[in-house]
């Protein structure tokens, strides 16, 4: 009996995704500042893009890039409450944050259902939640207290509310 097993196309992709992520190196970048003629503070990756005359004059600073403290910050922005974990999805509110969330849990666990599951019962019902989640997360953010659906009505009302003070203006 073999130790390793073989890995099924889903859950090859899957440790690829997730492995890959969390395989980051650190890399130094260097950054170059100086100030020009007219006093303005110039940063630059490019040592060549620093004019002759300024080169001797220009400092060097070695920054991390998406290394280790990059990793760290898309960590901090995991916001942790009492009811559970959101991961805070930029361009979205936090209650647009967590739907997100949990619907990303359910669709790994019912996709972990459909390959772990030996049962044809199992697996079909990991697929019905699943498509049910693809429907149902999208529709949830529109609808959600700071989703579109509500940013809409509030500019409608605000809309409305402009003309009918034009029109008691012109009456």
């Amino acid at each position: 009996m073999s130790i390793l097993l073989p890995l099924r196309p889903l859950s090859f992709l899957l440790l690829m995704c997730f492995g890959t992520s969390w395989a980051t190196d650190i890399q130094a970048k260097t950054l170059y500042t100086y100030t020009d003629q007219s006093g303005t503070r110039v940063i630059t990756d490019n040592y060549n893009k620093i004019p002759p005359s300024y080169r001797s004059r220009a400092t060097a600073v070695e920054q991390e890039s998406e290394g280790y403290t990059a990793e760290l910050e898309r960590v901090g922005e995991i916001v942790v409450s009492s009811k559970g974990f959101v991961f805070n999805v930029p361009g979205m509110s936090i209650q647009q944050s967590r739907i997100i969330t949990y619907a990303g849990v359910i669709a790994l666990c019912c996709v972990v259902a459909m390959n772990l599951s030996r049962s044809q019962a199992i697996r079909l019902l990991a697929l019905w939640c699943l498509v049910l989640t693809g429907i149902g997360a999208p529709v949830l953010v529109y609808v959600a207290d700071d989703g579109a659906a509500a940013v809409m009505k509030n500019k409608a009302a605000q809309i409305q509310q402009k003309q009918q003070d034009r029109l008691s203006q012109a009456q």
